[in-house]
This record gives structure tokens, C-alpha cells and sequence, in this order.
């Protein structure tokens, strides 16, 4: 068999891993500031035995997306050799639209063209990611002809949400869009993985779990699980909707944008496409960044403590961590609100799970969170709450308890793998292909 190589595209950041036909991880690597104006960009890669071998390169300032990616993928061949074959291809592409399954591409094959046609017209709905994921999937056609390209779509975990939550209160546009315009939700993969491995954790079937997990990163969202179906989620049309991020608004009035950006309709150019000023300044220039001129939430941590910084940066790191606390809080108490209000057996909370760059990394945000959460443990009479110990323990297994034994909202960090679970939803789509 084969291998699988998983591509993971931000906007600024590359992620590759390659996997084994056994799934085992043979290749990993990164690059950041990826087309960056201010610095060059780095990428990294670990191989050999126990990835304990790394190569390191750095790229020219400016130079393109696809550019990098080039660059990436000849040390990949370089380091697997030629006698490694790479038959499948994960690309995860945050906005499907209206795509209900994976979609299989292959070079030269009936349907390509019109499939990326489509998947262009979507981008303009995440066009800080969807552009360049699909940039990377024109270059994977043709740098890797032989090999399944597999769109893994964030949005098809959350098909399961009802109507009334996904529709907007707005009537229907008199023009014809690319997707009908309502509420999709994302990180659906990074669900998909933590419903996996909460399901062996538990000792239970997916469907009989019922999960509040919070992805927390420099995007995050919040994800309502019921019966190992989404009902709910932070997310909307676009990954703008629900928290804040590091350069991201979150939710806001719609109308502010118009008072804050007298230009906010004219268009500007972002690697390659023209997005509105609006979308950009919503998307590039807001949240962390925007309030404190820092994205990085480990720095406004310390600041906020008093640890690092002037009064100035202080005070504003200190409202900006309340502020994400707060609207953290504000999806996960109403998550749990209808989780408990709900019938049985879609009434029990298996966990709170913590994931993403923040929430796996941030023990004093967690016990936040869960600390505010505690008048539920003081109602139940459980005597449960934060461990300490647990929540702070700086490694540990992927999968991991933080929360006191018998607590009516237990709390877990599990680390997501969203690569993995595009490669197994990727050979699956292929091996149904074959069969049909």
C-alpha cells in the first residue's frame, strides 16, 4: 500500500504530516510566516526513526504560498526517497458549502476542473484559508499526478445541526450565491478526532457520547455534541461568527464595521484575491491584535498577571483575557444548559474538553473555565472541580483527565489530530470510490 500525505493550510502556516499504510507518522513538519512582508518564512520537518532527524529551511521574505509549499513537498520526496509512493492526498479545506461527503480528485480525471470551479466560488466565504488550500490543491494535481487528491471538509461535522439553529433571521437574497447563506460551523475534523479518542477514553460507542469541547487556538470555536452528533456550534456562514481570536473579531454588532472602517466596502488585495476591507480588517486586524498589538495569548497571560509589560499593556491584557473568558463561557454554560435540559440519554455531559494551541497550553485559562462552572458541582453536592495536580501537569498522555473523580462536569484535555482524521476520512472516500 501506499502512503498519505496530509496538508493542513492557515493562513500564514503550512502543517504536512505523512502517514504510513498502517497510519503510523513517518514525516512531520511546519512552516510559519508563510508570505509574510515583515519576515522570512521557516519551515521544519522531523523524520527518521522516532522523527528524531530534523531538517530546517528558511525561504526568501515575500516569496509566494504555492512557492513554500514547492519547497516543502521536494525535501518531503527528498527524505521519503523514491522507492516511497504517495498515493493519497488529505487536504483539509475549511468551507465545503454545500458538500455533504468528501470529494476525490485525480489529475486529468472527468470532474476536476468543474470541482475546483466550485471550490473557488466557496473560498470567497473563508478566503483567508479556503484560497490557499486550494492553491496547494492545484499544486498537489500536479506535482503528484498519480495520487487521490481528498477535499476534507471542517463543515460536513456539522451537518447534523437543526434548522432552526443554522438559519439566519434575514430574508432570502434576491441574487444567487455560491452557498446558501446560513450558519455551517468548522474545526468539524479537529471534533470529528476528539469524538474519536473521547469515545476509547469513555469506553463508549460514538453515538452514545455527548461531549461540550472547546477548541481554543488562534481560531477557536465551541462545539455542542450530542449522541456523537453536532447540534450546536459557535462558528456561522464564516469562521468570523462566535469568539475572538488572535487577529479574528468574533461576534460584534454588524453595523460597527460601517462607524469603524469608513471604506469598509472597497476592495483590497490579500495574497492574490481581493476580499473586502471589511473582511480583512474583521479578520486580520481584530481580536488579540487588534485590542493589544499582540497575538500571541501566552504574552497577554503574563500580562494580565502583572508578570510582564507596562501598566498600558497590562490593563488592556487583563480586559482582552476577561473578555475571552467571557465569551468562552458565555457558549459553553449555554451548551451545557441545553445538554441538561435535553432527554435522556442526550442528558449527561461525558466531558468538557479543552483543545487547540490555547486550550491545550493554557492550564490557567482551563481551571477558569472550569472554576466558574463550579456553582454546577456545589448544586450536584459532588465535591468535584479542578484538580490542580492535573490541570497543571505540563505532559502527559493525548487524552487526559483534569478534573476531580466524580465531577458532574468533567473536564479532559485532549490534544486534536485534525491531519490523522483527514487521512483516515480520506482513504475511506477513496476505497469507497474504488468499489462503486
Amino acid at each position: 500500500m501506499s502512503h498519505s500525505l496530509a496538508v493542513n493550510c492557515g493562513s500564514s502556516s503550512i502543517k504536512i504530516k505523512v502517514f504510513s499504510p498502517d497510519l503510523a507518522v513517518v514525516l512531520s513538519g511546519s512552516a510559519s510566516n508563510v508570505q509574510s512582508n515583515t519576515s522570512a518564512a521557516t519551515y521544519k520537518l522531523s523524520h527518521g526513526p522516532g522523527l528524531s532527524e530534523k531538517t530546517t529551511k528558511t525561504v526568501e521574505k515575500e516569496t509566494s504560498y504555492q512557492e513554500v509549499f514547492e519547497e516543502i513537498l521536494l525535501d518531503v520526496r527528498k527524505v521519503l526517497g523514491e522507492q516511497t509512493l504517495i498515493g493519497v492526498v488529505a487536504h483539509r479545506i475549511v468551507h465545503g458549502g454545500k458538500a455533504r461527503e468528501a470529494i476525490v480528485i485525480r489529475h486529468g480525471e472527468k470532474g476536476e476542473k468543474e470541482t475546483l470551479e466550485k471550490m473557488d466560488q466557496v473560498s470567497d466565504f473563508a478566503p483567508l484559508h479556503n484560497h490557499h488550500a486550494m492553491l496547494i490543491v492545484k499544486k498537489c494535481l500536479d506535482a503528484l499526478p498519480n495520487a487521490f487528491s481528498v477535499l476534507c471538509f471542517d463543515t460536513l461535522f456539522h451537518t447534523t445541526i437543526p434548522d432552526f439553529r443554522t438559519t439566519y433571521a434575514i430574508r432570502q437574497p434576491e441574487h444567487e450565491t455560491p452557498v446558501p447563506l446560513r450558519r455551517y460551523g468548522f474545526h468539524g475534523l479537529s471534533y470529528a478526532s476528539i469524538l474519536e479518542q473521547m469515545s476509547a477514553e469513555l469506553g463508549k460507542e460514538p453515538s452514545d457520547v455527548n461531549l461540550v469541547v472547546a477548541h481554543l487556538g488562534s481560531g477557536g470555536s465551541v462545539c455542542l455534541i450530542q449522541g456523537g452528533r453536532s447540534t450546536n456550534t459557535s462558528m456561522g456562514l464564516t469562521p468570523l461568527e462566535g469568539l475572538p481570536g488572535g487577529t479574528r473579531s468574533g461576534s460584534l454588532d454588524a453595523s460597527l464595521i460601517f462607524h469603524h472602517t469608513k471604506d469598509c466596502s472597497n476592495l483590497v488585495e490579500w495574497s492574490g484575491r481581493s476580499i473586502s476591507k471589511a473582511e480583512y480588517v474583521l479578520n486580520k486586524e481584530s481580536g488579540f491584535l487588534g485590542l493589544t498589538g499582540t497575538n500571541d495569548f501566552g504574552l497577554i497571560t503574563e500580562r494580565s498577571n502583572g508578570e510582564k509589560g507596562t501598566k498600558e499593556e497590562q490593563e488592556i491584557s487583563s480586559i482582552t483575557y476577561q473578555l475571552f473568558l467571557d465569551r468562552i463561557l458565555l457558549y459553553i454554560s449555554s451548551y451545557i444548559s441545553t445538554l441538561f435540559s435535553s432527554s435522556p440519554p442526550l442528558n449527561t455531559l461525558d466531558a468538557l474538553v479543552f483543545s487547540g494551541g490555547i486550550g491545550e497550553h493554557s492550564s490557567q485559562l482551563r481551571a477558569d473555565v472550569l472554576d466558574s462552572l463550579r456553582w454546577i458541582e456545589l448544586l450536584a453536592g459532588t465535591g468535584g472541580g479542578v484538580d490542580g495536580a492535573l490541570n497543571g501537569a505540563k505532559e502527559g498522555k493525548a487524552v487526559r483527565r483534569i478534573t476531580k473523580q466524580g465531577s458532574k462536569v468533567p473536564g479532559y484535555l485532549v490534544e486534536t489530530d485534525e491531519e490523522l482524521q483527514c487521512v483516515k476520512i480520506a482513504r475511506t472516500a477513496v476505497e469507497g470510490g474504488r468499489k462503486e
